[in-house]
């Protein structure tokens, strides 16, 4: 199954009193990119959550936030830890001495200080009760990467049909190309044989030496023409790369990568290919194919 890195999926759990929020967002990226934002006092949880979601996501743009919402301890607001709160208020005046500033230390300076204000409740967790707290939210995080995931196979499914049906079209267009492969050469060679006229009609001469000579060396000239404009290896090597292109679409996995890779050498045969037929019509084909691989590979690069 193929997976798109674009996805979005959001929880809310109890643990006691409190309840949380979990919102889980994924966008494109060409590596595995975390972003995690949890309240201060579980900034512990930071490395077992990211553990987790390394474990769960491959590739993308991740962004991660937990929030406290309403719950019993929370209600009660803020407290005061009195006396870190001095400790910072006397080191504060000590600098302020040492430094010889006549501005006061304000409240504003003292509360500025970590833990001297904090969460009620928040703090006074023991160790059985943050284990308790840890375990639950690495379940309920589980359970939201399994929601983000299966959103992003959905995306995944949907992207996969499209450019199957891109894909499709290109397969018509290499069908087109070998109908006029033929053409293409015919009108080269006359197009070559027009031009020698035009010389010996230029140049005459009643030398038959010097005209033999002349007719072999044009004729060395026209061969090497004709093998420039020859397409038969663009086109074999053309269709190789719609092959690997839908066997990757249908073998699922992480194909972002390498379908990248593909639309560039797919890229490059189509360009050669209007290079070498020199044909009004084909050119206008290759403008359009163009156009497709660039559709499909926006649309690629929001896969895994």
């Amino acid at each position: 199954m193929i997976i798109s890195m674009t996805g979005f999926a959001s929880r809310i759990f109890t643990h006691g009193d409190e309840t949380y929020k979990m919102e889980l967002k994924s966008l494109n990226h060409r590596f595995l990119d975390l972003k995690v934002r949890i309240p201060r006092d579980l900034a512990s949880f930071e490395t077992p959550v990211k553990a987790a979601l390394e474990a769960g996501i491959k590739r993308g743009s991740i962004d991660l936030w937990i929030e406290r919402q309403s719950g019993a301890k929370n209600d009660s607001g803020f407290r005061v830890d009195e006396e870190r709160a001095r400790s910072a208020h006397a080191s504060l005046e000590s600098l302020r001495g040492r430094l010889g500033l006549q501005e006061p230390v304000t409240l504003r300076d003292v509360i500025s200080f970590p833990e001297v204000v904090v969460r009620a409740g928040a703090e006074e967790r023991d160790p059985a009760q943050s284990a308790e707290l840890e375990s639950k939210l690495l379940s309920e995080l589980g359970r939201l990467i399994l929601d983000l995931t299966g959103m992003r196979k959905s995306e995944g499914a949907r992207l996969q049909e499209a450019l199957l049906s891109i894909l499709a079209g290109f397969r018509d267009s290499h069908s087109k190309f070998l109908g006029l492969r033929d053409d293409i050469r015919n009108r080269a060679r006359e197009k070559v044989k027009k031009r020698i006229e035009q010389c010996f009609e230029a140049y005459p001469t009643t030398d038959d030496r010097l005209r033999a000579l002349m007719e072999t060396r044009i004729a060395q000239e026209i061969s090497a023409v004709l093998d420039r404009l020859d397409v038969e290896e663009e086109l074999t090597r053309f269709k190789g790369h719609i092959d690997a292109i839908e066997a990757l679409l249908r073998n699922g996995g992480a194909v972002g990568k390498k379908l990248d890779f593909l639309f560039q050498e797919l890229n490059r045969e189509i360009n050669t290919l209007g290079n070498k037929s020199q044909d009004l019509g084909v050119s206008g084909e290759v403008i359009e194919l163009k156009t497709r691989i660039e559709q499909m590979r926006e649309q690629s690069l929001n896969l895994e």
